[in-house]
């Protein structure tokens, strides 16, 4: 039994649990209604908080479909790495459009601070993960454009 860890087997691991994320995303969309309010119970009885429950409907729907469509291309990212296709412009792409999904979750959040100002955690934790998404989008774009010039390099 061969118990040492390959890159296939990462990528595999990568793959299936980017799967199972991406139906807990789908799946979560039908349980919105119920999350926001049990939260707006329980907020209102610990903390006599005003209840929010249709604002956090609409920024738990935004945010589960940005993360559905961050996921998906993720997804599309890591099959293209099982073809041996790295270093290629769509990859770069795909990196772009997710950077862009955490931006829009983070300013959706951000808007949430108005009612909870604890929203504003997931807001900046989500704007840092866009930012390092851009920065490895950018480094991946480099690395494509020198892998283009090595291959016309006699």
């Amino acid at each position: 039994m061969n118990l040492k860890w390959t890159s296939a087997k990462s990528l595999f691991l990568s793959r299936c649990l980017t799967i199972a994320t991406l139906v807990l995303g789908v799946v979560s969309l039908f349980c919105i209604p119920v999350i926001t309010e049990w939260y707006d119970s329980i907020s209102n009885a610990l903390n006599g908080e005003r209840p929010i429950r249709v604002v956090l409907n609409v920024v738990l729907y935004l945010s589960a479909i940005l993360a559905i469509l961050a996921l998906w291309q993720l997804l599309m990212m890591l099959n293209r790495f099982a073809k041996q296709e790295v270093f290629i412009k769509e990859n770069a792409a795909c990196l772009r459009l997710i950077a862009w999904c955490c931006f829009g979750v983070a300013a959706v959040w951000l808007a949430l601070t108005f009612w909870r100002f604890m929203a504003f955690f997931v807001a900046f934790i989500m704007a840092f993960a866009g930012l390092l998404l851009r920065v490895m989008k950018n480094m991946l774009e480099a690395a494509i454009e020198l892998r283009e010039e090595n291959d016309f390099t006699i």
